[in-house]
Order: C-alpha cells, then sequence, then structure tokens
C-alpha cells in the first residue's frame, strides 16, 4: 500500500471562486470545532480517555501530532503489516480523533483532528502520559 494518492486520468477544472468558497467553509468548520472543544472540554476530555484505552492507541495519537504516513506509523511503532496498523487506526478515525489528509503533493497523512488538538496542552499531556 502506497503512501501517495493514484493519480487518475482526468482533466482537473478548477475555479477561482470554488477554491475561496472552500477556504471559507473550512474556516467556519474550525472555527466551530474550536468553540466546541473549548465550551467542552470536560466532555471532550472525557470522549478522548474513553477511545486511548490501548497503548497502541495512545503511541499512535503521540506519533500523529505531527502529519505522519502509513509507512512511517508502520515503522516506528512496528506493527508487521497494514492490517494492524489499521486495526488500530480505524477505531481512532471513527472516533474523531485522527483524520486522514491528502497533501498537496498526493502524500496521505495522518494527523490530530481539530477535537482533539483543540485540547489545552496540559491535558494532551496528561491523556497521553507525555511527562515533559
Amino acid at each position: 500500500m502506497s503512501d501517495k494518492r493514484e493519480k487518475k486520468a482526468s482533466v482537473e477544472v478548477s475555479s477561482q471562486g470554488l477554491l475561496d468558497e472552500l477556504v471559507a467553509i473550512k474556516e467556519r468548520l474550525n472555527a466551530v470545532e474550536t468553540i466546541q472543544s473549548i465550551a467542552n472540554a470536560s466532555v471532550v476530555k472525557k470522549y478522548v480517555e474513553e477511545h486511548l484505552t490501548t497503548t497502541h492507541a495512545r503511541n499512535l495519537m503521540k506519533e500523529c501530532e505531527v502529519p505522519r504516513t502509513r509507512s512511517h506509523l508502520r515503522a516506528q511503532l512496528e506493527f508487521k503489516s497494514n492490517q494492524a496498523l489499521d486495526h488500530h487506526l480505524k477505531p481512532l478515525r471513527d472516533a474523531d480523533l485522527l483524520r486522514q489528509v491528502v497533501e498537496d503533493d498526493g502524500t496521505i497523512v495522518f494527523e490530530w483532528s481539530n477535537l482533539f488538538r483543540r485540547l489545552p496542552k496540559t491535558t494532551i499531556k496528561a491523556i497521553l502520559g507525555i511527562t515533559k
């Protein structure tokens, strides 16, 4: 399985108006997610703790503080197969703690969702067991 998205033979059409609208929608969504995390920080913290019950889940979250490819995660966390990695990634993605992003060059990476990222840093460190 590659870390790059497959390119399809197709014609790409873009419009600056559509791109501007997409950026505006993303900014509004980010603002809503920020408000949600701040207003409900204790509820979000409890929700996150309920989903980070295994060492693998916490280690994946620690690694994905910065965007990471599937191959990096597999090598760094010593998973023997992509299926083993997916077994631990899927619940985190389903719980909206990690999100999959396609970068401009087509590379697929995993990173913290805004819901998790917007928690206070001290809370994140406590949940993930980071001492520094």
